[in-house]
């Protein structure tokens, strides 16, 4: 058995469904065995494909991910918000850049650092040189799914036989044509964010479920309708999107709203590209658009000064959206489930509501109870 051979099947053995990959050249050697029972989501960014592993842990699922160690750096507001904020477990495999034979000046800088940074972030790794390194990886993944932590294992260049620069089809451009005219908008909205997620809560279903982005939004979405459907996220801007769609993908019989909003968008445009490509029938992301950092003072973001949300939308190829800053549209596009809801609200916070006062830990239990009845 090969070492390739031996990750994977390990992987295997831990139930592990999905892997989230971006790629490297010093990881063709184990993405050519990827087995028929494990599926690849090819991410555009570390921190978006540690967020849709975090959405499928939500629903049970078991992920891994495979990335080059330059791309550690991405994730670490995630990994922290995230994965150890709510204590879910990944395996996350790395190759080690700089560590062994490398001709790249720039890896190397980092590539000496890695094991300092790792120890820095409190995240336990084992360093995988030679075949013996992988012995007792069956064990070491399940004990990261079970103790529900975080753990990286460091691939060294010396671990494969041979580089395989080229392990699947060449990528070359096949752009589907777009025929783009977004309305514009100039007008008054009439509801604050909080107005507009009380008419959102009152809308939906008991059974739909309702993940909110950090800060605000989650704040009001409890002060509105405290459900055990809801999940609250503390952390990660920019992350909520992607949670919901990892979620939407393993949880295809309920109907899922995320609660978003512009500033995430801009700071996280990988979210609407993701969207775009995944477009999953039961998820409405709802962009809550007041032109404004809303959780950090109301600074004014790009829609203030003309980007629109919905235009991008439609050049990716979301057609199933809508527009609105009316109250009554808002309720009728819900009931209309679109992928991209694009409503549009005064800027302003909630002072009156109270802070969320359960752990993360507790949303997460109360919340992955409730939707495995």
């Amino acid at each position: 058995m090969t070492n390739s051979e031996k990750i994977w099947q390990a992987l295997s053995n831990a139930r592990v469904s999905k892997v989230a990959y971006n790629p490297c050249n010093k990881l063709n050697m184990v993405m050519q065995q990827v087995p028929d029972d494990i599926e690849v989501l090819n991410i555009t960014k570390e921190s978006a494909g540690l967020s849709l592993c975090f959405g499928r842990s939500l629903a049970g699922k078991r992920s891994a991910m495979f990335i080059q160690n330059t791309g550690l750096g991405n994730l670490i507001t995630e990994l922290y918000t995230l994965q150890k904020l709510y204590q879910v477990a990944l395996p996350i495999f790395v190759s080690w850049r700089g560590h062994y034979q490398e001709p790249i000046e720039a890896q190397v800088i980092f590539g000496g650092k890695v094991e300092s940074l790792l120890r820095a972030i409190d995240v336990d790794y084992t360093i995988c040189e030679k075949s013996n390194d992988l012995q007792d990886l069956d064990q070491s993944i399940e004990d990261c799914f079970s103790q529900n932590k975080i753990k990286v294992y460091l691939l060294s260049p010396q671990l494969w036989e041979e580089n395989i620069p080229d392990f699947h089809v060449f990528g070359h451009p096949a752009l589907n044509a777009i025929h783009n005219s977004t309305a514009g908008y100039e007008g008054k909205p009439s509801l604050n964010r909080k107005g507009a997620i009380d008419v959102i809560m009152n809308s939906i279903n008991d059974d739909d479920i309702v993940l909110s982005q950090i800060g605000f939004p989650s704040k009001e979405v409890y002060n509105s309708k405290d459900r055990d459907l809801n999940f609250y996220l503390l952390g990660a801007l920019g992350a909520a999107t992607e949670v919901g769609i990892g979620l939407a993908l393993e949880k295809p019989d309920q109907h899922i709203y995320v609660i978003d909003g512009d500033g995430a968008f801009f700071f996280n445009p990988n979210q609407l590209l993701d969207l775009a490509v995944y477009k999953p029938e039961n998820l409405t992301v709802i962009c809550l658009d007041n032109g404004s950092w809303g959780s950090t003072g109301n600074q004014p973001t790009l829609s203030s000064s003309g980007m629109n949300l919905s235009a991008v939308a439609s050049a990716l190829g979301i057609d199933n959206k809508g527009m609105t800053d009316s109250a009554g549209e808002l309720t009728a596009l819900i009931d209309n489930k679109p992928l991209f809801l694009h409503y549009f609200i005064k800027a302003g916070n909630d002072k009156s509501g109270i802070e969320i006062p359960l752990h993360a830990i507790e949303i997460k239990q109360r919340f992955m109870n409730a939707i495995s009845d």
